[in-house]
Parts: C-alpha cells; sequence; structure tokens
C-alpha cells in the first residue's frame, strides 16, 4: 500500500496500527517516523514562536504531521494503548514542548512502546529473520526426537506393564544367550513392524536403550504412582473409606503388611484398592505400625472420613489395649473395628479343632494324607490312576481343609484300594509300606470315620458361610444374617437324630469295606455299644458347642452393628409403618457426626414407602440414587448407603492374593527391592484399574512425565 507522506499519521489515526496486517506494518515501520516543517506559528504575548526543525534531532522518537501541523510520539502513534496528546491528539505547545517531552519520555507508557517498536525494528532484518527460521527448524527437529524418543518409551511401558501384570519375570533364564530374557525378546517383538521406530532405537541404543535393570523397575514405579494417584483423586471425592490391614510374613523373611483401602466412587460403585506391601521388620510395635499406616492414610484426612478399620487378627494389631487400632481411634473415634468375618470364622474353625483332644489327632492325621502322595512321583501316580487328585491342606486357611475332608469322605474306598496295593504291592520301600498301612487302619477305624463325617456336616454348613464372608463386595448386613443362619443350622445339629444319622453313616461306611488284618469289624446291625455311642454322644456334642461358644464370642460385637438394619431394603415396607428406632439411635451413636439426623429421619421416610428402592442390595441402591439424579435430594441417604457400603464384612482376601505374589518373587531370578516387588504386586492386583487408566487419552503422557521427572534422562522427553 502506498502512503502519501504528509497523510501517514492521519491515515495511522483512523486505521490503528496494531489491526493492520504484518506485511504492511512492516513497510511503515521500514518507512520509519516523518520529520516535516510545520508551517505554524505561536504569538506568546511579545514574543512569536516558530517551529524548529532540530527538534527532531534532539527528539529521535518525534514526528510530525503537515496536515494537522501538530507534533506526535512515534512510538506511542503506533502502538499506544491509553490516549493522550502525544499518540492521538497531537502536541502543538512550543513554549512548553521541553517540559512535556521531558515528562513524557519519562513515562511508563512511552518506554514500553519504545522498546517494543525497537524489538519489531529489530526482528525485521534478515539476520534476525534467519535466526529465527533457525530456531524454527531447530524446534521441529527437537519435536520429532521427543515424538520418537516418546513412541519407544511407550513400548517399554506397555511390555512392563504385560509382564508384571502377567506375573512374569523380567530376565528369564535365558538373558545370558543370545535371545535375551523376557523383556529383550518383547522389545524385539514389539519393534518388529515398525522399521522406522526400530532403526532410531537401534541407533541411539548406546545413549538410551531402556533395557537396563533400573529402568525397568522405574518404569514399573512410574505405573504404580500414576494409579495411586487416581486412587487419590477417587479419595478425596468419596464421603468415607474404610483401611485394612493384613501381616504377610509368610512371602519372604520380610515382615510385611498389606493395605487396602475401601470406598464408594462418585458412580455409586464400591472399589477395593490395594495400596502396596510395607515393610515392618525393623519395628512391629503398635506405635510403629502405627506410624506406617498414617504416612499412608494422613493425606486422606482420616480423621475424618475413616469410619471402619480391619485387620488380620494379631494382638499387636487389633488388641484392645494399645493395639493399632485403639491408636488409631484415638485419632478417629468414629473408625470402629470390623474384624475380617473370614479371619474370625477361620480362628473358630482352628481353635474349635485344637481344643479337644480328639480332634487334634484327627486333624493331625488328615494332614497326614496329601502329605503322603506328595513323597514321590510313584504314590502321586497311583493316587491319579485309582483316585484322582486330593488338595493340600493350609494351616492358615481352613476352606482347603474342607476340601480335603470332604474329598477323603467321598474317595474312601478307592483311598483303602490304594493303600492296600501300596501294603500288598511290590516295589514299595518300608517306610512307604508302614505309612500305608496306618493312613489304611484309620480309614477302617470307627472313630477317625466317625469325625470325619461329623466334620463333613459341619463344613457342609461353614463353606457357605465362608463363601459369603469370602465376596469382595459383600456388605455386613448379608454377612449378620449369614452368620445367625449359621448358628441356627449348627445348633440344630446337636438334636440327636443328626447324632444318629452321623453314626450311621460312619457305620455304614465302615460294613461297606472288609477291615484290614487284626481289626475289629463295626456291623451296621451292631451299633457301638451303648458306652461307645455314648461316649461319641458326648464327643459330638463337645464338638458342636465349643464351635457354637466360639462363633457367639466371636461374632458378638455385630451387635454394635444395629444401625445395618436401616438398610435391609427387604425390611422398608415393616419400617414404613414402625420406624426402627433402635438401628437408628445406633447409627447415631457411632456415626451421628457425620450426619443431619433430622435429614436423614426424614429420607429414610420417603425411601422406606417407595416400591423402586425396595428389594434391593446396597450397591443397587446406591447405583438407583446415582442414575436417577437423587443425590442431591437425597443427600444424607446416599452417605448412609455409602458408609454401609464402606464398612468391610471382610477385609480383601489378600490371603488369595498373596499366592499372586509369591509367584512374581518365583519368577525373579535376582532379589528385587521392596518398592519395586509392592509396585509389581499393585499392577497385578489391581488390574482392572489399569486396563480403565489405560483408555484414558493422556495415560502415556502422564506416566512419561513421572519418568522424565524422576531424575535428568540423557534423551529428550518434552516438548518445545
Amino acid at each position: 500500500m502506498a502512503f502519501v507522506e504528509s497523510d501517514i499519521i492521519c491515515d495511522l489515526m483512523k486505521i490503528r496500527f496494531t489491526v493492520r496486517p504484518q506485511e504492511e506494518r512492516r513497510s511503515i515501520v521500514k518507512d520509519g517516523r516523518l520529520t516535516p516543517a510545520l508551517e505554524i506559528l505561536k504569538k506568546d504575548g511579545r514574543l512569536t514562536r516558530q517551529f524548529q526543525p532540530s527538534w527532531y534531532g534532539v527528539y529521535s522518537w518525534l514526528t510530525g504531521s503537515a496536515v494537522t501541523n501538530k507534533l506526535y510520539c512515534w512510538p506511542c502513534l503506533l502502538l499506544s494503548t491509553k490516549k493522550h496528546n502525544w499518540a492521538n491528539g497531537g502536541y502543538c505547545d512550543w513554549k512548553n514542548l521541553s517540559r512535556s517531552a521531558f515528562l513524557h519520555r519519562s513515562s511508563h507508557e512511552h518506554i514500553k512502546n519504545e522498546v517494543s517498536l525497537k524489538r519489531i525494528e529489530h526482528e525485521g532484518t534478515p539476520t534476525v529473520m534467519l535466526l529465527r527460521e533457525q530456531r524454527r527448524l531447530a524446534v521441529l527437529e527437537h519435536n520429532e526426537k521427543v515424538r520418537k524418543n516418546r513412541e519407544v518409551l511407550k513400548r517399554l511401558i506397555d511390555i512392563s506393564v504385560v509382564l508384571s501384570r502377567q506375573e512374569v519375570a523380567f530376565r528369564g533364564r535365558r538373558e545370558a544367550e543370545e535371545s535375551g530374557g523376557h523383556f529383550i525378546e518383547l522389545v524385539s517383538s514389539f519393534f518388529r513392524h515398525d522399521a522406522e521406530l526400530k532403526g532410531y532405537w537401534q541407533t541411539n541404543a548406546s545413549v538410551f536403550s531402556g533395557l537396563s535393570k533400573t529402568i525397568q523397575n522405574e518404569l514399573i514405579e512410574c505405573v504404580a504412582e500414576e494409579m495411586a494417584a487416581y486412587v487419590d483423586r477417587e479419595i478425596e471425592d468419596c464421603s468415607f473409606f474404610a483401611c485394612e490391614v493384613d501381616e504377610t510374613a509368610a512371602i519372604s523373611p520380610l515382615s510385611q503388611l498389606s493395605l487396602v483401602l475401601r470406598y464408594v466412587d462418585r458412580k455409586g460403585n464400591t472399589q477395593e484398592r490395594f495400596l502396596g506391601f510395607k515393610d515392618v521388620g525393623a519395628d512391629r510395635t503398635a506405635v510403629a505400625l502405627k506410624q506406617v499406616v498414617d504416612s499412608e492414610i494422613s493425606k486422606y484426612d482420616y480423621k475424618r472420613k475413616l469410619v471402619s478399620q480391619s485387620y488380620d487378627g494379631a494382638a499387636v494389631l487389633a488388641g484392645e489395649l494399645g493395639g493399632l487400632q485403639t491408636l488409631v481411634k484415638n485419632d478417629a473415634p468414629q473408625a470402629l473395628l470390623v474384624h475380617c468375618f473370614a479371619h474370625r470364622l477361620n480362628l473358630i474353625l482352628q481353635q474349635g479343632a485344637q481344643c479337644i483332644k480328639q480332634t487334634r489327632c484327627f486333624f493331625a492325621t488328615l494332614e497326614g494324607f496329601p502329605t503322603f502322595f506328595t513323597r514321590s512321583s510313584k504314590c502321586t501316580e497311583l493316587l491319579h490312576r485309582i483316585v484322582g487328585r486330593i488338595p493340600s491342606l493350609c494351616a492358615a486357611r481352613w476352606t482347603p481343609n474342607s476340601t480335603v475332608l470332604h474329598a477323603i469322605a467321598s474317595e474312601r474306598e478307592k483311598l483303602c484300594q490304594v493303600f492296600q496295593e501300596i501294603v500288598d504291592g511290590s516295589g514299595w520301600d518300608g517306610e512307604c509300606r508302614r505309612q500305608a498301612a496306618g493312613f489304611l487302619a484309620k480309614l477302617n477305624d470307627f472313630q477317625f470315620i466317625f469325625l470325619l463325617y461329623c466334620y463333613r456336616s459341619i463344613f457342609s454348613i461353614t463353606d457357605v458361610l465362608c463363601d459369603v464372608l469370602q465376596k469382595n463386595a459383600a456388605d455386613v448386613n448379608d454377612c449378620n444374617s449369614q452368620v445367625h443362619l449359621t448358628i441356627t443350622m449348627i445348633g440344630d445339629l446337636r438334636k440327636e437324630e443328626h447324632f444318629k444319622e452321623v453314626l450311621k453313616s460312619a457305620a455304614t461306611a465302615l460294613s461297606d469295606l472288609p477291615a484290614p488284618p487284626k481289626q475289629p469289624r463295626v456291623k451296621l446291625e451292631d451299633e457301638p455299644p451303648a458306652d461307645g455311642q455314648n461316649a461319641h454322644f458326648l464327643l459330638y456334642n463337645d464338638i458342636i458347642d465349643n464351635i457354637l461358644v466360639q462363633i457367639l464370642l466371636r461374632f458378638a460385637d455385630i451387635k454394635a452393628l444395629q444401625f445395618l438394619a436401616l438398610s435391609d431394603s427387604s425390611r422398608f415396607p415393616a419400617f414404613s409403618k414402625q420406624f426402627p428406632t433402635d438401628a437408628f439411635s445406633s447409627l447415631a451413636d457411632s456415626y451421628g457426626s457425620c450426619f443431619d439426623l433430622d435429614r436423614l429421619k426424614s429420607e429414610f421416610g420417603v425411601i422406606f414407602r417407595d416400591d423402586q428402592f425396595q428389594n434391593r442390595s446396597v450397591s443397587d441402591i446406591l447405583l438407583l440414587i446415582n442414575e436417577t439424579g437423587l443425590c442431591e435430594v437425597l443427600a444424607e441417604v446416599y452417605r448412609f448407603f455409602c458408609l454401609i457400603a464402606t464398612i468391610p464384612a471382610t477385609a480383601v482376601s489378600e490371603e488369595s492374593r498373596f499366592s499372586c505374589l509369591e509367584r512374581i518373587k518365583a519368577y525373579l531370578r535376582s532379589a528385587v527391592e521392596q518398592d519395586h516387588l509392592s509396585a509389581r504386586a499393585t499392577i497385578s492386583i489391581e488390574t482392572k484399574l489399569l486396563s480403565f487408566l489405560e483408555t484414558q487419552p493422556n495415560w502415556y503422557d502422564h506416566v512419561i512425565a513421572r519418568f522424565a521427572s524422576k531424575k535428568e534422562r540423557c534423551i529428550e522427553l518434552h516438548y518445545k
């Protein structure tokens, strides 16, 4: 665009410099300021003042318009955002020019505009433009390297996740060979179909290959940390959470604690999140354990939000005097101790078996059956050929014990055949024959068979209870109901007809097989003599009574959870007619500070009369409230059901998860630091959470950002 020299300033008044096209702005700056001689005289009394062209030399920023016959500040005229004479109206007071020019050039607005104009002039030079282009190309080259580095890192992250999720060792047995270990093999496979990226990775392998143990462990830690960050955000949003602690000393020489938090997320789903294993071998006192737990849950405002705590039963953990639960309760009075229901049942069966002489001997013998068949491959082959497989017993858990007992009871005849073949056959050593003869004698011993059928009746009831208690999402109300049903059913076993049924089953089992040599035969028509039958009746009642007493004792504190009745939706119609005052008072005593009780009672009155809420589980009610947008309308009721879903009926069955950790340790050829082992266990255990996070658009960006921030890397990972 061509400008008339005398009109440039007038044009700038009409169309501001900053809104013009870039090329036009460059042209104006390149042409520079106008310095016309102004034809104007100013009379000041007797004196006549005339414009002096030398002023343009004194003030390098000064410009003038021959059209308006006024002076302007060239930088302010172009760039000022404020209205003043030097930028808009023009200046023509020659008498005060020196003073006004001095004040203007010292102003913040003028200095800012002059600096900006100098930058614009500087950027327009060929050298600067060349440098700018070089910078642009350098940035493009840098970002391309970053993109490729991040693509390589994405594949290394995926490989680390796959191996950790599947509990496979990173190194493997063949790492010293040409083929390499599991991690290296997967790296080769992941790059096989991307020749460009593979070439880039191989070219830069001397700088960063990603194959070192340190890099592998750091990637695992970054993935676990990103998972933990998501859990942190979920718990920050929830109203309550419960802490579940188990001792895991059997996994390794280290004494460890596993930490699990239970809560309801914003969608109304109950979550149990594994936080990892913590080494407590140095100090296992309650105070030290409290410090470990504090370090993990203090960031969640547990003094206000922790509503339940459960432990594995160790005295230092759950003891009333000075135990960990007492120390936690001092900080969070509302955190009720809900001892693991499944562990209680385990202790009931354990102590019920150990406190009676006959049952101690019975279970010691029972334990010997699976052990005997693992002594040699020949014994195992014979068992598999005639019987099949007998599961192993577990001293810590009694569910496998029940399975062994049922297996021996149902396969007794075939087991007798196995032992008889060992006793009579050739090719067996003397020790094996002696043990086989002893087991054969036990399988034909009336008291052993009597106890076998006695405990089969008991385990048939307790197995059902165990299944309910082991459910991850089981709520306390369901467990409470099942415990009372179990007490009733075991109490019914004391009836004489049940005893006679067990006695008859034992006698029938013995009558079906010939007794071993020198063993008295028990005939079906000739039941044990009256005094022997009476002794068995007393033993039978002792077993039943002992288990009943243990159940009543160990589940006595369920009464403190009387408020759980408020969540029993099958009773809502009855509650609508007669409000459950006792249950509501129980809630007020334990968690009154967590609710607006008057509002909660009114909301209960609404849902008790609403057919939609009847005959639904706690989780279904939470989802219903969420999906129908009633979270704010029924805010207190929603918090109540969140509380019920948060209180754990059973600590997450870490015993079943410990086998996962043992497999990880078995696959690892070298010792793994505790933090790395815990991170791998987190990835393996929380597979559902990991699968969800992997679908999020920023998953890799977040993990790579954590990896880059751990220390200075030898490759570029940040875009410019």
